[in-house]
């Protein structure tokens, strides 16, 4: 029976929310200058988003919202080839995959 690397990964996607008035001429302007005010933060090392008029949130995700586990085929040197994952039903069977890579023999 072959031998295959398989890379086992778990995903978890953390979530904190802050809740900001921005005056911006569109919703997306609004958010855009959030997104900027954040991006600052985290070049600053900081958990807190300022803005200009002096409006400050603490933002730190902590509350997992998702978890994901799946597996990476390997190949022999250690790249990515193809992603299985056991929760989406469209993922190619195995047996029915074309694919360039060495099994591990050993």
């Amino acid at each position: 029976m072959p031998k295959y690397r398989i890379l086992l990964v778990e995903e978890l996607v953390e979530s904190d929310c802050a809740e900001f008035d921005v005056t911006a001429s569109t919703p997306e302007a609004a958010a855009a200058i959030l997104i900027g005010a954040h991006d600052q933060a985290r070049e600053d090392c900081s958990s807190w988003v300022s803005l200009p008029d002096g409006q400050r949130r603490h933002i730190e995700p902590d509350n997992v919202v998702r978890t994901r586990v799946f597996c990476v085929l390997l190949d022999e040197e250690g790249n990515e080839v193809r992603e299985i994952d056991p929760n989406n039903s469209e993922a190619p069977n195995p047996s029915d995959a074309n694919i360039a890579f060495k099994e591990i023999t050993s």
